[in-house]
């Protein structure tokens, strides 16, 4: 029963990083269009547009928190080889705790996120008159809470039949 389950936990989790990464792509060409925009109103038509630089940010703060869940996956570079120096029980130990550790602190941005996301949505971006900074803010907890399935992942691997852990990745 476990296994069936981490293998719904892997489908899920492998869902949420491939929705990330497709939201990254779209985040990283409207900043590119925003910006090359902006730029072609600047020198071409001398009528800038004052919002790009601020649109580009808020772009840049949504991907980069929505990149975690692709990092957590092991969409980068790691740095685990002292992990694979040590004995196989004691490595398994030290990701537990890792895992652990992650989901703790994802927990605590995600609850004390939430009531920032409300303050900041009083505050409105000076150059987006429209947008709430909320909206800025709003990728804090978004960005933890699509870690919490992937630490879930992280902390029932070790129990998981090593077969299943491996075919399931």
């Amino acid at each position: 029963m476990l296994d069936s389950m981490f293998g719904g936990l892997v489908r899920l989790n492998t869902a949420i990083v491939r929705i990330c990464e497709v939201l990254i792509s779209v985040l990283l060409g409207a900043i590119v269009v925003a910006l090359a925009c902006s730029v072609f109103w600047r020198y071409f038509l001398n009528s800038p547009i004052v919002w790009s630089e601020d649109f580009s940010l808020l772009c840049l703060v949504w991907m980069t928190l929505l990149g975690a869940p692709i990092g957590m996956r092991g969409g980068h570079i790691a740095a685990d080889f002292l992990l694979q120096l040590l004995p196989r029980l004691v490595a398994r130990w030290v990701s537990l705790l890792t895992s652990l550790g992650v989901l703790f602190v994802a927990l605590t941005i995600v609850i004390y996120g939430i009531p920032f996301v409300k303050q900041g949505m009083a505050r409105i971006v000076p150059s987006i008159d429209w947008l709430s900074f909320g909206y800025v803010y709003l990728s804090l907890p978004v960005g933890f809470a699509l870690l919490l399935p992937l630490c879930v992942e992280g902390l029932l691997r070790p129990f998981v039949a090593p077969q299943t852990a491996e075919e399931s990745a």
